[in-house]
């Protein structure tokens, strides 16, 4: 599950941070690390998506193997076993480090390891060896922001994506032959939505399967919110950072979710978080739709068209607020990823890794990790980049999972979104670029870099604050609590828990980041 992953790093940063060993000198990196045959320095990251198609390495990947012979620096990668969470954890702790490390790097994670010598400051050594990374730096100035904090320290290689289509990959979509059955056109905002479903349950367009209308997760349907002009979490209103669930327009939207799973309209599975259930609904005919990316929806089509039921999907933009598209999520503003390889303070020549890692910035870098190698993995054709049939007409793979045993747009470079429009069909395509066309500037920014106090003061309510207003958010929309009996105490509770000091920390790094 999704939640899990962000429960692992949470926990990754308190075991850390009461090792009063942590800030020792770190040890040499083991034999099985930096010390191998020819290599001249090791990677430690886990295998991603690699291993969807059996493989053992990135070794095997074809740009990896082209990078090696471009540059004549041969690398070990080191791929953990198990959880990835818990073996980085052992690593960093230990000092058994790698020489540069993939991962997923929030600024209290960087300054926290930073602080306890384990990775470097990698700026200085970027400025004179990397004039391909420098450049795109120089050229962004969000780029520049998100990846050099206000002290001008940078601790990782990002994995950078300049396009909002690259980071709006999960929207809102309906089944296409409901609409149409119910003569209702793509609904717009949160109410259209309503009478939709509605629609749907009252005409009967389930046939004798129980209709049990919107399936998702949790954090899924959250992104509803949207469209009465509030966030789950944190966001922008008027340029000030404002916690969504405490508002008057969060209760509103409350109502409407408790109205809808009343109704039926959403499904009463969904705090099951199964998605075995979340599969069931949709494939048998019972669900009109989810909110998630198009690769799922992409297996869902053909699970139910193998199972004799098929059915299109069609892309729902995010619901209108006040006339207009919004989306509050911070991903949809990021222009470098919270991915990337941070160089260990272990390692013997950083500026040696640093240069390798650049080429993956260049023209000719970019061109390698997203499309491959001209005449084997893709060739031109009127004037653009395609993809060759090893990879679009895999047996064994779709295209998105085949690529991955050639190319790899999404670890180290720019990725290309035509390469990204590519690996989808026409649906896809439609699909991602309606999600897209979207207004995110009341998103809150999705790198905020904090001073240790401001740091301190969100870290000490922020999972108490997350789980008393997901647990009442919950029993709110279920009915389970009266929401106009019990929220004036439920926004004095989050109150009291610090939700005003939080505020203000944020408010602080929020101007800072505007400001450098």
């Amino acid at each position: 599950m999704k939640w899990k992953k962000s429960l692992s790093l949470l926990l990754i940063m308190i075991i850390c941070i009461s090792l009063t060993g942590c800030k020792d000198q770190p040890k040499k990196a083991s034999s099985d690390a930096s010390e191998n045959d020819n290599a001249a320095f090791s990677i430690w990251t886990w295998l991603g998506s690699v291993e969807t198609w059996g493989g053992k390495s990135y070794n095997q990947v074809l740009a990896y193997k082209e990078m090696e012979k471009r540059t004549g620096k041969k690398v070990k990668y080191i791929h953990p076993t198990g959880d990835a969470a818990e073996a980085f954890n052992l690593m960093m702790t230990s000092g058994k480090m790698a020489d540069a490390i993939w991962y997923h790097w929030s600024p209290e994670l960087t300054s926290q390891y930073h602080n306890a010598n384990r990775i470097l400051d990698i700026y200085p050594i970027v400025k004179k060896h990397a004039p391909n990374l420098m450049k795109l730096i120089e050229e962004n100035p969000e780029l520049k922001k998100q990846v050099i904090d206000p002290q001008g320290k940078m601790y990782y290689m990002p994995w950078i994506t300049l396009d909002k289509f690259l980071n709006l990959g999960e929207g809102l979509i309906l089944r296409e032959d409901w609409l149409k059955k119910v003569n209702k056109d793509v609904p717009k905002t949160n109410e259209e939505l309503y009478q939709t479903l509605k629609a749907m349950k009252d005409q009967k367009v389930s046939g004798t399967k129980k209709f049990v209308g919107l399936t998702g997760y949790p954090q899924q349907l959250s992104k509803l919110f949207y469209g009465f002009g509030v966030a789950d979490d944190w966001y922008l209103e008027n340029n000030k950072v404002t916690y969504g669930p405490s508002t008057e327009k969060y209760k509103k939207a409350l109502k409407w979710f408790n109205k809808m799973y009343e109704e039926g309209l959403i499904d009463k599975d969904f705090l099951t978080q199964e998605v075995d259930i979340y599969d069931k609904h949709l494939v048998e005919g019972q669900s009109a739709g989810f909110i998630d990316n198009t690769d799922t929806a992409g297996r869902i089509m053909k699970l139910a068209s193998d199972g004799g039921n098929p059915f299109k999907f069609t892309p729902v933009p995010y619901l209108q607020y006040e006339g207009t598209s919004v989306s509050f999520n911070s991903t949809a503003k990021r222009v470098a990823q919270p991915y990337g390889l941070a160089i260990s303070a272990t390692a013997k020549n950083p500026e040696k890794i640093v240069k390798y890692l650049d080429y993956g910035y260049s023209e000719k870098g970019k061109t390698l990790f997203n499309w491959g190698i001209e005449g084997e993995t893709f060739e031109k054709k009127g004037g653009k980049n395609v993809y060759t049939d090893k990879i679009m007409k895999s047996k064994d793979n779709v295209p998105g999972v085949e690529a991955t045993k050639y190319v790899n747009p999404w670890w180290l470079t720019v990725t290309d979104v035509d390469a990204t429009k590519a690996l989808l069909d026409d649906d896809g395509v439609k699909t991602r670029e309606a999600w897209a066309d979207v207004d995110i500037s009341n998103a809150i920014e999705p790198i905020l870099y904090m001073t240790k106090k401001e740091n301190d003061v969100v870290q000490a309510a922020s999972t108490d604050i997350e789980t008393y207003k997901s647990e009442m958010r919950d029993a709110f929309i279920t009915g389970k609590k009266d929401i106009d009996k019990e929220w004036k105490s439920y926004v004095e509770t989050l109150n009291s828990m610090g939700i005003k000091d939080i505020q203000k920390a944020k408010q602080s790094a929020h101007a800072r980041y505007n400001n450098q």
